[in-house]
């Protein structure tokens, strides 16, 4: 795999900041604590990354409309509620769909007992914004699948980081390990 060029450890690109809508509805002690517990994740493994800043977007579609970021290296971050209150964050690459019945079968669960988190239970649940969501796991109870496809992506991918207003820039695999994602197939 190419190793990506990217700036020290730690250190923040800024992609046209503009103000950030943050706090409207997880307070921001709470969407700060989340980010800052994940880019202290990532700063204190030593793995190259990127932590860019840029204006809210928290689909996807805001993500190609407002970003200039190379969007066929993006990930985006489902998250699902699985029988007995298990949250599995979801990680494939932004242009493709999750399977459920894929998806069902790695966790070894029934399709019907797998439902995607509303963006009320995302900020309930996982104290950040619809945006926000990121591979990495941040609290109990919180596993991680990583589609396989992701792992193609060269020489790295951008991902969520706890902010809808921060996209992590960080190498496929280090982003493997950091986050403990088991990898399977369940993208179409």
């Amino acid at each position: 795999m190419n190793q990506a060029k990217c700036p020290p450890p730690g250190e923040t690109a800024r992609t046209t900041l503009s103000e950030n809508e943050v706090g409207q509805h997880v307070s921001e002690a709470e969407s700060n604590g989340v980010f800052r517990l994940l880019e202290r994740l990532v700063e204190e493994s030593g793995v190259s990354f990127v932590l860019h800043e840029h204006s809210v977007v928290r689909t996807v579609a805001d993500a190609m409309d407002t970003l200039q970021f190379d969007l066929s290296r993006f990930l985006k971050t489902v998250a699902f509620r699985v029988r007995g209150g298990r949250v599995v964050l979801a990680a494939l690459r932004g242009d493709r769909k999750v399977n459920y019945p894929l998806l069902a079968a790695l966790l070894g669960v029934n399709r019907r007992e797998l439902a995607a988190l509303s963006p009320e239970e995302v900020r309930e649940l996982l104290h950040v914004e619809p945006g926000g969501v990121s591979p990495l796991p941040s609290g109990e109870n919180v596993s991680v699948l990583l589609d396989e496809e992701a792992l193609s992506i060269a020489p790295t991918v951008y991902c969520g980081i706890g902010r809808p207003d921060r996209t992590l820039e960080i190498a496929p695999a280090d982003l493997l390990t950091l986050s403990g994602a088991r990898i399977g197939r369940f993208s179409r």
